[in-house]
C-alpha cells in the first residue's frame, strides 16, 4: 500500500482536462473551500447541525495532522523521482527513485524514512487530511439528508477528493485508506453520538435559564472552554486548529447565552447570512493581523493563538448578532 506503481499508473493518464478536474476537487477537500462549506452549513442551512459539522471537521483535523507528525511517514513524492507533482510550479526534486514498498503490504525502506526524518519535508503523508475532510464532510452530509441530490454531492466529495490526491502524487493507498478509517469515524461518533442524542441535540437549542443545571451541563461547559487549551500540552498539536477549536466553542456559547437561531428564512436571507459570515471572518481576519503586526513584532506563538481564535469567535458571534439586528435571523422560541 506504499507502492508508487498505482500513483505512476493512475499518472499515465494525464491530460490538461483531468489535472483541472483533481485539482478542483484537492481543493474541495481542504483549505478555504472546506470552511467556505462550513459557513455555508452553519449559516444557511442550520446552525445546529453547522455547529456540529465544524466540530466533526476540527478534532478531524486535529486527529490527522497529529496522526502525520507522530508516525512522519514519507509522501509518493518524496520516495519516488519518477512522481509528478501535478498542480505544482517546480518538478519533483528528490534524490531517491523507485523507493516505494516492493510488496502490497511492505513498507517504505527503513534508510529512506530515516534520511527524510533527518531532513524534514514540509509535510508528511500518512494519514490523508483530505481524505478523512472529505468523508467527515460527505459522511455527514449523506447521514443528514435523504436528498437524492445532497447524497450525490456526497458521495463524489467521498469518492473523488481521495483519487484526486493520488493521482496528483500527494498519497498512498495507505495514506487513503487511513483518511477513511479516521473520517467514518469521526462520522459515525458525531453522527451517533451527538445528532442522535436527543438530550444533546435540544440541548443545543435551549438558553442557559432554561434548563436545569447539573453534572451533564458541568462536563459540557468544562468541554466548550476548558478543554480545547489542555490540548495544547499535546506534543506535535497544531495550535491553529486548537485555536480555531476553542473560538467556535467560546462563540457558540455566546449565541447560545441569548437564543440560538432558527433554520429558517428565504432563500435570500440564507445566501446574505453566509456572505455577511465570509465577510467578518475576512474582516476579523485582516483587522486582527494588522493590530498584531502594528503592536507585536516578531509576532509570540501566544499572540498568535489568541489572534486565531478571536478571529473564529468573531466570525461565529459577532455575524450572528449582526445577523439578528438585520432580520436575517430569528431567535428560536425554547
Amino acid at each position: 500500500m506504499f507502492q508508487t506503481e498505482l500513483i505512476l499508473f493512475l499518472q499515465s493518464f494525464e491530460t490538461d482536462f483531468l489535472n483541472d478536474f483533481f485539482l478542483f476537487w484537492s481543493e474541495v477537500g481542504f483549505g478555504r473551500w472546506t470552511w467556505f462549506f462550513m459557513l455555508v452549513f452553519l449559516f444557511g442551512i442550520s446552525f445546529r447541525y453547522g455547529f456540529i459539522l465544524m466540530q466533526a471537521m476540527l478534532w478531524n483535523g486535529l486527529t490527522s495532522l497529529w496522526l502525520k507528525n507522530v508516525f512522519a511517514l514519507p509522501r509518493p513524492a518524496h520516495v519516488d523521482l519518477n512522481v509528478k507533482l501535478i498542480g505544482e510550479s517546480g518538478s519533483n526534486t528528490t534524490h531517491f527513485e523507485s523507493q516505494g514498498a516492493q510488496r502490497f503490504f511492505g513498507g517504505v525502506p527503513r534508510d529512506v524514512t530515516a534520511s527524510l526524518r533527518a531532513n524534514p519535508p514540509r509535510s508528511w503523508g500518512l494519514p490523508s487530511g483530505h481524505t478523512s475532510n472529505a468523508t467527515v464532510l460527505g459522511g455527514l452530509f449523506f447521514a443528514i439528508y435523504r436528498k437524492w441530490w445532497i447524497r450525490l454531492m456526497a458521495v463524489a466529495i467521498v469518492v473523488f477528493v481521495p483519487l484526486s490526491r493520488m493521482y496528483l502524487g500527494r498519497h498512498f493507498l495507505a495514506d487513503i485508506l487511513a483518511g477513511y478509517v479516521i473520517g467514518f469515524g469521526f462520522v459515525f461518533l458525531f453522527y451517533k453520538g451527538v445528532i442522535k442524542n436527543v438530550w444533546l441535540f435540544s440541548f443545543l437549542s435551549r438558553r442557559p435559564q432554561h434548563i436545569r443545571w447539573d453534572s451533564k451541563i458541568i462536563l459540557f461547559l468544562f468541554y466548550m472552554c476548558m478543554f480545547p487549551p489542555l490540548l495544547l500540552f499535546l506534543p506535535k498539536t497544531n495550535i491553529e486548529l486548537v485555536a480555531a477549536l476553542l473560538g467556535l466553542n467560546i462563540g457558540f456559547l455566546l449565541v447560545w447565552n441569548r437564543g440560538i437561531p432558527g433554520d429558517m428564512g428565504a432563500i435570500w436571507q440564507r445566501i446574505a447570512r453566509v456572505f455577511l459570515a465570509i465577510g467578518a471572518y475576512i474582516l476579523s481576519d485582516r483587522t486582527l493581523d494588522w493590530a498584531v503586526q502594528l503592536f507585536f513584532e516578531p509576532r509570540p506563538a501566544g499572540i498568535a493563538f489568541v489572534k486565531n481564535s478571536l478571529t473564529v469567535l468573531l466570525c461565529v458571534w459577532g455575524s450572528t448578532e449582526l445577523a439578528f439586528k438585520l432580520r436575517l435571523f430569528r431567535r428560536r422560541s425554547i
